[in-house]
């Protein structure tokens, strides 16, 4: 039996219906349904609107929740991220919803494309309470070794309890480039107690999620959140990368994780 891996699925980018992205409760909830029954246990969600636009309006969240809670078990993570024009509590609303067991949280500001990605200390602080009295555990996203040295900081005063999960999130333009050195870097200053997963943005194929896996990785993502490429050709479903990364991680000796197991790694059930 291969060393298990947690497969996670950000299937909606923000850039509206273009593409062939999922924006529609029932698109992204069918897309998500067929990519767990091959192997996803981990599924990445925002709350956008018809246009694929981040919104405190969370209709169209609660009924892809339903929709696929409906159908199959796996673990959903909501997230607190995402460049827009919403205040900490706004961006929070997410969390509130059942069935949301995993919160994504940026741990720290950071220039993005043309502008600032906003993630100030006191709404860190506010989100990381939230998360605690909804009883979601916290996914710390680090862009920089900075954001661990902070999240350091906030574990020692009590606002994170273990075990600690954290993404190392790279290749969003101006973020971290993946590279070996970086990787091990990161590694070598994470609290104790702490487990890791990559997420890399705008790949062409996934030969970096493999090296990431082969260097311990307890999940990797992929998702048209992060790039619609596989295998340098645009695809026009999440399940194509889905298939793709599965075939990958199965010839080099890992098997998927089912949402129990993954639960388990990721320190859910105790």
């Amino acid at each position: 039996m291969g060393k298990k891996i947690i497969l996670a699925l950000a299937p909606t980018g923000g850039w509206g219906k273009a593409y062939h992205n999922p924006v529609d409760p029932e698109e992204i909830s069918q897309q998500i349904i067929t990519c767990v029954k091959n192997g996803v246990s981990v599924i990445h969600l925002h709350a956008r609107n018809h246009y694929g636009e981040l919104t405190t309006d969370l209709s169209f969240l609660q009924k892809t929740i339903r929709l696929v809670k409906e159908n199959c078990d796996v673990i959903i993570e909501a997230s607190t991220g995402g460049l827009s024009n919403l205040n900490a509590q706004e961006r929070a609303m997410p969390l509130k919803l059942q069935s949301i067991e995993l919160g994504s949280l940026n741990m720290g500001s950071l220039n993005f494309l043309d502008k600032v990605y906003i993630n100030s200390l006191p709404d860190i602080r506010y989100w990381l309470k939230s998360m605690a009295s909804c009883h979601v555990k916290p996914s710390m996203e680090i862009f920089d070794t900075s954001n661990i040295g902070l999240s350091k900081d906030l574990i020692k005063k009590g606002f994170v309890k273990p075990q600690f999960n954290f993404n190392f999130i790279f290749n969003y333009k101006w973020g971290m480039t993946f590279t070996p050195d970086i990787l091990e870097l990161l590694k070598s200053i994470l609290p104790e107690k702490s487990v890791w997963g990559v997420i890399i943005g705008n790949n062409k194929d996934f030969s970096m999620h493999i090296q990431a896996a082969l260097n311990g990785a307890a999940m990797i993502r992929v998702g048209f959140e992060d790039s619609r490429i596989c295998n340098n050709k645009e695809v026009n479903s999440n399940f194509d990368l889905v298939k793709a990364i599965k075939i990958q991680l199965e010839k080099t000796g890992f098997e998927l994780a089912d949402p129990n197991e993954s639960r388990k790694i990721l320190g859910l059930l105790y």
